[in-house]
């Protein structure tokens, strides 16, 4: 691998990032991202422990105790890494916690995901895969691939973890995550889509199984891959844009929480996803759906690059939103 430098910001300017970064789909370190959230310097393993340690969560396909498992977490070593607990919805596990996410980092938003859809599937998919999750692991712990997961699976919600595995994948559903660093460090391997030829991919993974040190007998190509390789610090977030190719792997006790997100700026990825598998006229009629739901959504505001949430109500400016959604998504999709 020949690694580059990604961009690195200190609280980066929202417009900015609308215009260098989300728009253009490039991935961005960004430091500072979230100094107004109470979380930061407060969701230590103490505190999960204290208020929720009797909580049962799912780890590697077994439920337990958090405050079990956090013990597990925190005499972990690179020999003896926990399994992740990933993609666990914030709210689900105490709605209070919520609160100590907001304001909510201005990265993630407007989240078009949020919403109410025609197919029982789909609407939960959407509003599953828009939740802000909790992900924690121990001292070695890798994103790990689970046994069962489909290659073209769309939900990879269930089923147990392949030990070791150090899961390089892209996320369904062409959307971009943001991920936000509470507590701890981890260490990062992003690639754009451009790399995929030196990558040795199947569906949506990599089979490169240790990125720490690839078998370049066995996988001679990925000696070519560029690719970003840092290391994430406590207040700081990563955004990596739809279908880049990503992994960590923790050195240290870690926290964190990501949201999945889409707006204008993917939401026709989005549409071409999730309809992709289905047969006419349900996919005809699906795509139809979603496009004016695009445009709802961009009328209800705030548009790309604003800084402002508030929506204007102006006769001037309901016109303006109407032409760009129109443009932007009929005229794309």
């Amino acid at each position: 691998m020949r690694p580059l430098s990604i961009d690195v910001h200190d609280g980066l300017d929202y417009s900015r990032f609308v215009r260098e970064y989300l728009t253009p789909h490039k991935a961005v370190y960004i430091k500072n991202a979230f100094p107004q959230w109470k979380a930061l310097g407060k969701w230590t393993p103490d505190f999960f422990r204290k208020h929720y340690g009797t909580r049962e969560v799912t780890v590697a396909g077994q439920k337990e105790e958090l405050g079990r498992f956090l013990d597990r977490v925190e005499s972990a070593t690179p020999d003896q890494p926990v399994p992740y607990l990933r993609e666990l919805g914030v709210r689900s596990l105490a709605p209070e916690l919520g609160d100590d996410l907001m304001p909510f980092v201005a990265y993630a938003l407007p989240n078009w995901l949020r919403g109410t859809y025609p197919d029982r599937e789909l609407d939960s998919h959407m509003n599953r895969a828009s939740e802000v999750e909790l992900f924690i692991g121990g001292t070695g712990t890798k994103l790990e691939r689970r046994v069962g997961e489909s290659d073209a699976s769309h939900t990879g919600l269930n089923g147990a973890l392949v030990s070791g595995f150090s899961d390089l994948h892209y996320d369904p559903t062409a959307c971009p995550v943001l991920l936000c660093q509470l507590y701890g460090r981890k260490r990062w391997w992003v690639f754009s889509p451009k790399q995929t030829p030196y990558l040795y991919t199947k569906g949506r993974h990599s089979m490169i199984p240790d990125l720490d040190a690839p078998d370049l007998e066995k996988f001679p190509l990925y000696e070519r891959a560029e690719g970003y390789t840092f290391v994430q610090e406590p207040g700081d977030a990563v955004y990596v844009p739809p279908g880049w190719w990503h992994t960590t792997r923790m050195l240290s006790v870690s926290i964190a929480v990501g949201s999945t997100f889409a707006n204008a700026a993917h939401w026709k990825g989005v549409i071409d996803d999730v309809t992709g598998e289905l047969e006419a006229p349900k996919r005809d009629a699906m795509r139809a759906f979603l496009k004016m739901d695009g445009i709802m959504k961009a009328l209800r505001g705030p548009r790309l690059g604003e800084e402002s949430h508030f929506k204007d109500n102006s006769v001037r400016s309901s016109l303006r939103r109407v032409k760009q959604a129109a443009r932007s998504l009929l005229g794309r999709v």
